[in-house]
């Protein structure tokens, strides 16, 4: 599956980059990793399952690795630029 392109068949949700960007909006200040996809669940009016789960921790791996976030222990809070 190539979590970068949206086709007909997949839903909005399934798409890193468009993840990605809402959960950086959400991180307003510093979240627990739960705390974060309850957000993101509330804010999308979607319910939480395993995929949406790894679509979530994939798309906080791709803000991780552009440096984007910072996470100590299980709290996720937006880098200090």
């Amino acid at each position: 599956m190539d979590y970068f392109l949206v086709s007909k068949h997949q839903i909005v949700e399934e798409n890193i980059l468009f993840t990605s960007k809402v959960l950086y909006q959400l991180l307003d200040n510093e979240l627990h990793v739960d705390e974060l996809f309850l957000k993101y669940a509330n804010e999308r009016n979607i319910i939480l399952n395993l995929n949406i789960e790894r679509i979530l921790y994939l798309s906080l791996t791709l803000l991780f690795a552009m440096g984007l976030i910072s996470a100590n222990q299980n709290m996720i809070m937006r880098a200090i630029q």
